[in-house]
């Protein structure tokens, strides 16, 4: 169980707290992802990030909360784990191949779905916990196979939602709105615990068991009765007919030399080469309507980048995007490091039409 490969998304309370328990059952094997730095809302929950705190004060909160968590567990418990401050969709699908379990700890909805999909692609369970708002003492603990026939985290959502996500996270035609994030769901100490809890009991048993979970199904926590224990309600996820990930398309998901041109993994093949976030190449900001190059992921263009002219946050409407490239597309004369895509990415190549058969005359 120890040499389980576990990526741990989401680096908040819940987060750390699942770290904090994995360090202390000794786990060697594990990676951190999360974009952000340390909010001062995250230390109160976080026995890791007071201890942090009360170490370095206030100047914690400039530095990421992945590479603070991977540190103060090297001080604690002598374990060297590694950070990536980056969103999940940041990070290459072949550093996330290397993974046994993807650990979701995300208050994002958006990145909670770019998580799923990547666990999709890679055949990887993925557990995904939360708890349900501040000062409430309730939580959920939701376990996702790969399995064709098992519900995804995608089949949960309403399918208006579910598009609305998807043109962000993987589409080429975009909504002219941004997506709307629920509020930080920090909770309670005790939601925090149990939820936590509950969820390292799922990583022993699927280490245990040796062999990945077949079905897709969920644990509601509930402790708003003093007195009284924790309430556990189990519910298996049933599949949405309506998801469109549960028919990943065949064929292998391959690396490219991160610095030679595209086109020459595709030169003299009908192929084109697929990606799994779309690209920016070219975007104009609504507001004043300068335009910039980023050659970033769309969804991070949209909410995140700054407009280098105005100052304005997310106003930047992309105009130029590539989700798939062929030896005939001007695109594929850059490196994927040109084009901003992850150093350790996988990609899928499709073939554009039928090989001819000169010798049948077709």
């Amino acid at each position: 169980m120890k040499g389980l490969n576990l990526a741990v998304i989401g680096a908040g309370a819940l987060g750390s707290e699942i770290c904090r328990i994995l360090a202390e059952n000794a786990f060697l094997n594990v990676l951190i992802i999360d974009p952000d730095c340390l909010e001062p809302r995250n230390v109160p929950l976080s026995s890791l990030y007071g201890d942090v705190f009360s170490t370095c004060g206030a100047g914690v909160f400039a530095h990421f909360k992945a590479e603070l968590l991977v540190d103060a567990i090297w001080k604690q418990y002598a374990l060297a784990w590694n950070g990536i401050a980056a969103e999940i969709a940041d990070v290459g699908l072949g550093r996330l191949a290397a993974c046994d379990l993807i650990i979701s700890c995300t208050d994002s909805t958006l990145a909670r779905l770019e998580t799923s999909i990547a666990a999709r692609i890679l055949g990887l369970q993925m557990l995904d916990g939360g708890v349900m708002g501040e000062g409430i003492a309730a939580g959920r603990v939701s376990w996702f196979s790969p399995a064709r026939e098992a519900a995804c985290y995608l089949c949960g959502i309403s399918e208006i939602r579910r598009a609305e996500l998807l043109s962000y996270a993987v589409s080429t035609s975009l909504g002219c709105r941004l997506v709307e994030e629920t509020s930080n769901m920090t909770g309670t100490h005790d939601a925090l615990r149990e939820t936590a809890a509950t969820m390292f009991r799922l990583i022993e048993a699927f280490s245990v068991g040796g062999r990945p979970f077949e079905n897709s199904f969920s644990t509601r926590l509930d402790g708003s009765r003093a007195m009284e224990p924790w309430i556990h309600k189990d519910l298996k996820l049933p599949r949405s007919v309506s998801c469109p990930w549960h028919d990943v398309p065949e064929g292998e998901w391959l690396p490219l030399a991160y610095d030679r041109p595209i086109r020459e993994a595709l030169s003299g093949n009908d192929l084109r080469l697929q990606t799994v976030w779309p690209q920016c190449l070219e975007a104009r900001c609504r507001l004043c309507g300068h335009r910039t190059f980023p050659k970033r992921r769309v969804a991070l263009i949209r909410r995140k980048t700054v407009c280098t002219q105005c100052g304005a946050i997310g106003s930047c409407e992309p105009t130029k995007i590539v989700s798939s490239l062929g030896s005939g597309d001007t695109a594929s004369d850059f490196t994927p490091r040109q084009l901003g895509l992850p150093e350790q990415h996988l990609y899928q190549f499709r073939r554009t039409f039928a090989p001819v058969n000169d010798e049948e005359g077709s």
